[in-house]
């Protein structure tokens, strides 16, 4: 059966959540509400882990579109953190996901730039 596991910190004023395993059908539901409670007690201001995530789904993708729109909503934001696997970052090109939200190629440069103005990315998205 697959598994995502999901775990969280905060540093430097962000939310890490760290996403490792399988984020499909199968684990979206999980994984939802682990993110969700993790947001909720280390901030607004997202930093999305997947250097440990082997597999994403377009289940999964949703998850990661709608926690970013949320936290942008909020007034927060979200980024994503790798070295990200050939299979995931494959599908964030392929959907243009990659143009939406930043990707950070380590969890170090994603804590490095300050998190977006205004709560999201400033980029309009493309496609």
């Amino acid at each position: 059966m697959a598994e995502c596991a999901v775990t969280g910190r905060a540093v430097a004023g962000r939310a890490v959540i760290v996403l490792a395993g399988e984020l499909g059908v199968d684990t979206v539901q999980h994984a939802e509400q682990r993110m969700r409670a993790l947001r909720r007690e280390h901030g607004e201001h997202v930093v999305l882990d997947l250097s440990g995530l082997r597999f994403l789904d377009s289940a999964g993708l949703s998850l990661l579109l709608r926690f970013y729109l949320a936290a942008e909503g909020r007034g927060g934001s979200a980024v994503l953190a790798g070295p990200l696997s050939g299979e995931v970052l494959y599908v964030l090109q392929v959907t243009h996901v990659d143009r939406r939200l930043p990707v950070h190629p380590t969890l170090d440069d994603a804590l490095a730039a300050p998190p977006p103005p205004g709560g999201g990315t400033g980029v309009p998205p493309s496609g």
